[in-house]
């Protein structure tokens, strides 16, 4: 009797500890805004512009070469775009338009960071892009970062764009809560835990990136230690167009192996 009992009080406290971590880490500790935003000599226009609720956001932009089209990056949920702004040098040098802007609440950008704000942000950022400089939603190629990956795919599903880049990105928040979970405790039975906890942010690509029909590449590295990549192989599951392609060596902010793959597929979109 005495065994059961100690069982029992050792589920209960690990089911208290995984609610513990999942609410602290997976719930209220998704945004890691920094407010100081680095300098760059790469020539750029510092813009800024509205989201759809009047939140004053700011942006970095560079004009493409006459007939290339334009990446809208979306990074991912901590830093500022200067953090992620040398990623895009490549494509900027060969000719490719950027736009690289924070969220509210991140860099210069006013407010504060919630799933809801952050799909009003990019929405805005293409309202942008369409108005003021004139780009088509047929000449901009959506670049998500982690975060930024399921910015880009809920922008996806409304818009005609030229293609998406979900690099690094996860399935949905309740899939990183397990993977939170299985991290610190090593425990394959607490992926249950997830079962019961309410998630009241979603950021949810796995529902809707079947429902996406331009060109998508998924890229992940098999050594990202914060993002599992068998997330990148249950999301392509979903969308048989999708070009899914796994590196090596790149943690999860690294792009030395993944930018010549996502190189090469803004090269040869169709």
């Amino acid at each position: 009797m005495g065994i059961i009992l100690n069982m029992i009080k050792r589920i209960c406290i690990e089911v208290l500890i995984g609610i513990i971590i999942i609410v602290l880490v997976c719930t209220n500790n998704i945004y890691y805004p920094i407010k100081e935003v680095y300098s760059t000599s790469y020539r750029h226009e510092d813009i800024y512009f509205k989201s759809l609720d009047g939140t004053k956001l700011n942006a970095w932009y560079i004009e493409p070469k006459q007939g290339y089209p334009t990446i809208l990056f979306s990074h991912g949920n901590g830093g500022n775009i200067s953090y992620f702004f040398d990623m895009l040098k490549e494509a900027a040098n060969k000719g490719y338009g950027i736009f690289i802007y924070d969220y509210r609440g991140y860099g210069n950008s006013k407010g504060f960071p919630y799933e809801k704000g952050l799909y009003k942000d990019i929405e805005a950022a293409i309202k942008y892009l369409n108005t003021e400089k004139k780009t088509s939603d047929e000449n901009i190629i959506l670049w998500g970062l982690s975060l930024g990956g399921a910015v880009s795919a809920k922008a996806a599903l409304s818009h005609n764009f030229k293609a998406l880049i979900l690099q690094s990105t996860f399935t949905n928040i309740k899939d990183m809560g397990e993977a939170t979970l299985f991290r610190v405790t090593k425990n394959e039975n607490t992926k249950y835990i997830i079962k019961i906890i309410p998630f009241f942010q979603k950021y949810d690509t796995y529902s809707r990136i079947d429902k996406i029909k331009i060109p998508v590449l998924i890229i992940h590295s098999k050594d990202d230690s914060l993002i599992p990549y068998k997330l990148a192989f249950k999301n392509a599951s979903k969308n048989k167009n999708a070009q899914l392609k796994i590196v090596e060596k790149d943690n999860h902010n690294d792009y030395e192996n993944s930018l010549p793959i996502i190189m090469y597929f803004i090269e040869n979109i169709n």
